[in-house]
């Protein structure tokens, strides 16, 4: 069985070994911490295993995905969808009219993603990332 929830305390460690695994400059866990409470972090649990996450903020006057990713083994399930979508829901919810957000320039596939699911080029960031610009993204909700 499987559910999205917000996440809690104890589920840090594992979106901490989903967050090495998938980003070339990783999140620490500190920083996971300090969005606990906020009720656009939320977590995919299947089986009491958690296999995706995504934090949802705001910037400016739009939601803004901060972070999303799937565990590798569980990618190409459709989980990155339902995160997605669940955020969506969220934003509308607060009120919001649009969701940003920010993908690695490099990041085709990444890009693709949110391209499928409606979301359009907005600009690029140069020097946004360390090593890589960003292409902003925005989602009319």
């Amino acid at each position: 069985m499987h559910l999205i929830r917000e996440a809690q305390e104890k589920d840090i460690a594992g979106i901490v070994i989903i967050e090495d695994m998938s980003f070339p400059v990783p999140w620490p866990d500190f920083l996971f911490m300090a969005n606990l409470g906020n009720p656009g972090f939320i977590v995919y649990e299947d089986k009491k295993n958690i296999v995706g996450y995504a934090i949802l903020g705001t910037f400016m006057d739009n939601a803004h995905l901060l972070s999303i990713a799937v565990h590798p083994e569980h990618r190409k399930h459709g989980i990155g969808s339902f995160l997605l979508k669940a955020c969506i829901g969220i934003a509308r919810c607060y009120g919001y009219e649009c969701i940003t957000l920010e993908v690695r320039e490099k990041n085709l596939k990444g890009q693709k993603f949110y391209q499928a699911h409606g979301f359009k080029e907005q600009e690029i960031v140069p020097g946004y990332y360390l090593e890589d610009n960003a292409v902003r993204m925005y989602l009319k909700i």
